[in-house]
């Protein structure tokens, strides 16, 4: 999507969007490198960023998914 159309849609203005961006990045270049996951509440203009574990989010392989069965052969 074109940011103008964007912008438009959402009935904000192309600078004020860029500057909306520019305070999200300000936020996450203050935090020490790591994972975290950036939530804005609906009915507040609030927007919260907490750290996370490094192995949140991943998917954990339980190995059954790959086992090979064989069949009787009798």
């Amino acid at each position: 999507m074109r940011p103008v159309d964007f912008a438009t849609q959402l009935n904000v203005s192309l600078m004020n969007g860029w500057g909306i961006v520019r305070t999200v990045v300000d936020l996450c270049l203050k935090h020490p490198e790591g994972k975290y996951v950036l939530i804005k509440d609906p009915n507040k203009a609030v927007i919260r960023l907490y750290a996370v574990p490094l192995d949140a989010f991943t998917k954990e392989e339980d190995g059954d998914e790959d086992i090979a069965y064989e069949e009787d052969a009798e």
